[in-house]
């Protein structure tokens, strides 16, 4: 996730970087600013930007405790862990290879660069890296939401001497917190995704100490079942279909996934009848809650 964090960066300040001069777009890099690097500055001829990744820390304000409910193209669904979010701490520093001098001033080339990578950074808070061509870190990461935070209001304590561990002169570098999600890669196995949602309610009331109590130890049940109505020649789903409860007459359509729910059933078996215009109709016994989850799915021909 983190080199795909990298991508995005670079992504953002190149794509996002003024056609016009000046300052002309830099070359980006990713590496630690230390004595090596400013060596190799000074012998080439470009103005740069160093990208440098100091620390990373789990933001606990996107951490979610239930899993998501993720249907599968196939009809089923998986339960998977949410994924945890990171604050991708940056520091961006500008670099140019001319030597001070009375004639010449590399700072204020250098101030350049870093009002121009501001400028692009806080016009990109928050960006999809599918929507950048970022390829890879699979769906979770390709479709979240990755938010770009400039100069946040406090200093880690690691930058007070970071320059100095560095055995560099102190200079001026924007702080950038990058928050993105890492997918954790833990899935249920796939289930068929119906329903069998049970509900049940006991009558309660407050004894003297004002305390809520079961008023009775039997518990009234509600049962609520999902399926499909689907073509038996392909599986494809049958919008409009009919399913009526054959003891009651209640009957529902299905909506255009061919999906359909009763409410407010009963433990037991009920009878139940799909149907549709030009296919043969099925009627079917289903037990419930006890019963397969393949008998809620009716394939017509």
């Amino acid at each position: 996730m983190l080199n795909l964090v990298d991508q995005l960066i670079e992504r953002v300040l190149d794509t996002g970087w003024a056609t016009t001069p000046p300052p002309a777009k830099p070359s980006f890099f990713f590496t630690v600013p230390d004595t090596d690097w400013r060596d190799k500055v000074k012998a080439g001829v470009d103005q740069r930007l160093d990208i440098y990744l100091y620390e990373v820390r789990e933001n606990r304000e996107f951490h979610r405790a239930h899993w998501d409910d993720i249907e599968l193209a196939d009809r089923t669904s998986v339960l998977s862990q949410p994924p945890a979010y990171f604050d991708c701490h940056y520091l961006i520093s500008a670099w140019s290879p001319a030597e001070d001098s009375e004639a010449l001033n590399p700072v204020l080339d250098e101030h350049q660069l870093l009002s121009e990578a501001l400028r692009v950074l806080m016009r990109n808070p928050d960006v999809t890296p599918a929507v950048l061509g970022i390829a890879g870190g699979g769906p979770v990461f390709q479709q979240a939401h990755v938010y770009l935070t400039v100069t946040p209001p406090e200093a880690p304590r690691v930058l007070n001497d970071f320059w100095s561990t560095m055995k560099l002169p102190w200079r001026p570098a924007i702080q950038l917190v990058v928050t993105a999600p890492l997918d954790l890669l833990k899935d249920s196995p796939a289930e068929p995704l119906l329903i069998t949602f049970i509900q049940r309610y006991v009558l309660a009331t407050l004894n003297a100490q004002n305390v809520l109590v079961a008023a009775t130890s039997t518990a009234d049940e509600f049962i609520q079942i999902g399926g499909w109505v689907l073509r038996n020649a392909d599986d494809s789903p049958i919008a409009g279909a009919t399913v009526e409860r054959i003891a009651t007459g209640e009957r529902v359509l299905t909506d255009a996934q061919g999906r359909y729910t009763f409410a407010g059933l009963r433990r037991g078996i009920h009878r139940l009848r799909a149907s549709a215009a030009t296919m043969t109709p099925i009627e079917r016994d289903l037990d419930l809650p006890a019963g397969p989850p393949e008998d809620h799915i009716f394939k017509l021909s």
